[in-house]
């Protein structure tokens, strides 16, 4: 009785500590509170990281009412302190910068910078076919509903959002195989399934080399970029993905593999179990479910973290979630999914770090505009071109 009594009390003074209500002294309470034990302050960063997705959900008009409701409970669950007022918590926004956690408590204002910027959209489905005869097909121009190979399979174009492979009709018997290649730009995102079974989300400015029908002892694919896959289990036929020299081998499973700089290859595992290799002189390590790996394929060396895999993988499921993440990181992110280019005018910004969680199909200028309401960042944008600033 008397632990959960203190937790209560933590409780009312965390809140009262995040809406700046308490005296000095009582403010020193809280922040001892927090230098005492290790899980202490994960208790407070959990909260602080929580609140402002809130937040976020609560202030972001372009999420309906269910998902925000949906994308609240699955933040809140993971905090240890759970009798929230949501009202409470809900007023509370949370500044990360070069300085520390700040809190703010003034209502946001009326939106300025879509009022100064041309509307620049975010991405959508659209992709080139490179067929095994050079041929390319544009994916978005929906003149071709069904492809024909040359082996006599059909590649089926549905709703103009991903591929489907169909080899009942194959007349070729010939061991050479066939390759395609689904080229997604900037901008851009795309959907296909291998004719294994096996589904693939393609992340903007990425490429996915495959072949149309797989060997009959191994499924190889090539990837640049990022995408997200669902392998079918085939224990006779390992599924591999390779990227320049790395390579990663797969068991039957789900996992996200990110690798726009060679130098730090990110693989997340969300089920099954998978093995990778930095390069051809490095040994094979394998992750376990919840489970990060980060590799440099120059030097060898790789670091493999458990992590919460929801962040690296929101971007599949229509969010953009940053989790403590440095603002150079976001901004090559909004490049990439909105077209544009970034300049920062002091290299310092970029290390400026933000928790959040939004709609990824938001107009850039709603994005920026938020991320400026919680900061001392500040965006303008010249043509395709978003300049990063103080304030």
């Amino acid at each position: 009785m008397e632990k959960e009594y203190i937790e209560r009390e933590m409780e009312v003074r965390l809140l009262a500590y995040f809406n700046e209500e308490l005296e000095e002294e009582e403010r020193h309470v809280v922040e001892r509170w927090v230098e005492e034990k290790p899980e202490n302050r994960k208790v407070f960063e959990a909260f602080l990281r929580d609140c402002q997705h809130i937040r976020w959900i609560e202030k972001e008009q372009s999420i309906n009412l269910v998902q925000g409701k949906k994308l609240m409970m699955r933040r809140v669950r993971r905090v240890k302190i759970r009798q929230i007022c949501y009202k409470v918590v809900a007023s509370v926004a949370i500044i990360v910068t070069l300085g520390g956690v700040y809190l703010l408590n003034d209502p946001f204002e009326e939106d300025e910078l879509s009022n100064r910027v041309e509307t620049i959209h975010p991405g959508s489905s659209k992709a080139k076919l490179v067929l095994s005869s050079g041929k390319v097909v544009d994916l978005m121009c929906g003149s071709e509903d069904v492809i024909r190979e040359q082996d006599g399979s059909f590649v089926k174009v549905k709703e103009k959002r991903g591929l489907v492979y169909d080899t009942s009709k194959i007349v070729s018997k010939t061991d050479q195989l066939l390759y395609n290649k689904i080229i997604v730009p900037r901008g851009g995102e795309f959907f296909v399934t291998l004719t294994d079974g096996t589904s693939v989300w393609l992340n903007a400015d990425s490429e996915l080399e495959y072949p149309v029908q797989f060997a009959k002892n191994k499924r190889e694919v090539r990837l640049k970029g990022e995408a997200y896959f669902m392998v079918c289990k085939d224990t006779m036929r390992p599924f591999m993905v390779h990227s320049g020299e790395y390579s990663l081998r797969v068991y039957g499973t789900e996992f996200n593999l990110n690798t726009y700089k060679l130098d730090e290859i990110q693989a997340v595992l969300v089920k099954g179990a998978i093995g990778f290799r930095a390069n051809g002189m490095t040994l094979e390590k394998q992750l376990k479910p919840n489970q990060l790996a980060v590799v440099n394929t120059f030097t060898g060396e790789s670091k493999i973290m458990n992590v919460d895999v929801h962040p690296y993988i929101a971007w599949k499921d229509q969010d953009i979630v940053f989790v403590n993440e440095r603002l150079e990181s976001i901004m090559d992110k909004v490049a990439r999914w909105y077209d544009v280019n970034v300049f920062f005018e002091r290299e310092s910004l970029k290390e400026v770090r933000f928790y959040g969680n939004m709609q990824r199909y938001a107009d850039i200028e709603e994005l920026l505009s938020l991320l400026e309401k919680i900061s001392d960042v500040r965006f303008s944008i010249k043509g395709r071109t978003v300049i990063v600033s103080e304030q």
